[in-house]
């Protein structure tokens, strides 16, 4: 922010009550005419303190809080918190657990690049793609409402395997919803992408390339969308990822409109997984471990491949009913801070290119304020 160019400027408050924030936060923006030539994120509007209070309650208490971090994705969280206790336990959890949980951790990246659509159709005044988009989003809601009875958090992957056995029409249940949401998907997906509006608001705008996407921090779509083909489910596989086909895919400019192509095929590809996983869920085979009272001193670290990126999860025990640490790799801060600043720093980004690039960067702000 320092400079001369800087202290000429206009600065102008951005969020967090704004359409185009991306949640809780706030930015600074330092502006030259419609030109933004710099930004400072303003976090703490939601601190909680979750790491803290999950220092202090028991360790089956924390399935409760350890999904909380984000809101848009929590089956990521969910899973890496019940996968870390795992390996501190040394677990090896049931077959049929580790499908169930891969099922749920698909449909929950699909739910949440759902919600991203809708988010950054308004950024550029496609609302009625966005209105699709949570109507597609309703039909997962729905199916998590039917196999753990709730809708947004669910509880069901913990410690030891899945909290309960699923239902018996588990199976149609599934690839119904799965056929359900391809078919709204293909809908939304031509309808945004072929827009020559979106095109126009997208295409060679918030270029990050592939070598400085691994230099700034980040992870996920917005790293491969810059033509860096990694993901955790194939680098180092997690539940039965290793058994399962499905591609990782790429952009090559690195843009805001690759970022898009890149969620919508990463949709495609989650239901994939889905379809070939609910094949092995077999009625009547184990589900679950029971999670002993106290836990042996240790540590347990368990890396997923969230919705947004990588998330790490660590929890350290000194024995007993509670972690004396938890700790989680926040997605969002790089998306929110390296990334946004070298855009600036590299091309004309103006006021109305602000909000669009940050939604093509689809950061979960509450990840941040934990």
């Amino acid at each position: 922010m320092a400079g001369e160019s800087v202290s000429k400027s206009l600065m102008l408050y951005f969020g967090p009550q704004h359409p185009g924030a991306p949640g809780n936060v706030a930015y600074k923006l330092w502006l030259d005419g419609e030109r933004v030539i710099d930004a400072e994120l303003v976090p703490g509007f939601l601190l909680r303190g979750f790491e803290m209070m999950m220092e202090n309650r028991a360790w089956e208490m924390n399935i409760v809080i350890g999904y909380r971090f984000c809101v848009e994705d929590p089956d990521s969280l969910e899973l890496g918190y019940a996968e870390a206790v795992d390996r501190l336990l040394k677990y090896d959890i049931p077959e049929k657990a580790k499908w169930v949980r891969m099922i749920q951790h698909e449909f929950g990246r699909i739910a949440s690049h759902l919600f991203w659509a809708n988010h950054m159709s308004g950024s550029v005044g496609l609302r009625t793609t966005g209105f699709w988009s949570i109507a597609a989003r309703e039909e997962v809601l729905k199916w998590f409402y039917k196999v753990v009875g709730h809708r947004i958090y669910h509880s069901f992957s913990v410690p030891g395997g899945i909290r309960w056995d699923v239902p018996k029409d588990f199976k149609e249940l599934t690839l119904k919803t799965a056929d359900k949401i391809e078919e709204l998907v293909k809908d939304i997906e031509a309808a945004l992408l072929k827009n020559s509006v979106f095109k126009a608001r997208t295409k060679g705008v918030g270029v990050i390339k592939g070598e400085d996407a691994i230099k700034l921090g980040i992870t996920g779509p917005s790293l491969r969308a810059a033509g860096v083909s990694y993901d955790i489910r194939k680098a180092v596989p997690y539940e039965n990822y290793d058994k399962v086909k499905f591609d990782i895919p790429t952009g090559e400019n690195g843009d805001s409109y690759d970022r898009a192509v890149v969620r919508f095929k990463e949709i495609h590809q989650s239901l994939r997984i889905i379809r070939q996983a609910v094949e092995e869920v077999k009625p009547g085979d184990p589900w679950r471990i029971k999670l002993p009272l106290t836990v042996p001193p240790g540590t347990g670290i368990a890396r997923v491949e969230a919705a947004r990126g990588e998330y790490m999860i660590h929890v350290v025990s000194q024995g007993g009913r509670k972690p004396y640490r938890v700790r989680l790799r926040s997605v969002s801060l790089p998306l929110m801070t390296t990334a946004i600043k070298h855009v600036i720093k590299n091309e004309e980004v103006t006021i109305a290119d602000f909000p669009v690039i940050l939604g093509s960067l689809d950061p979960c702000a509450p990840d941040i304020d934990r």
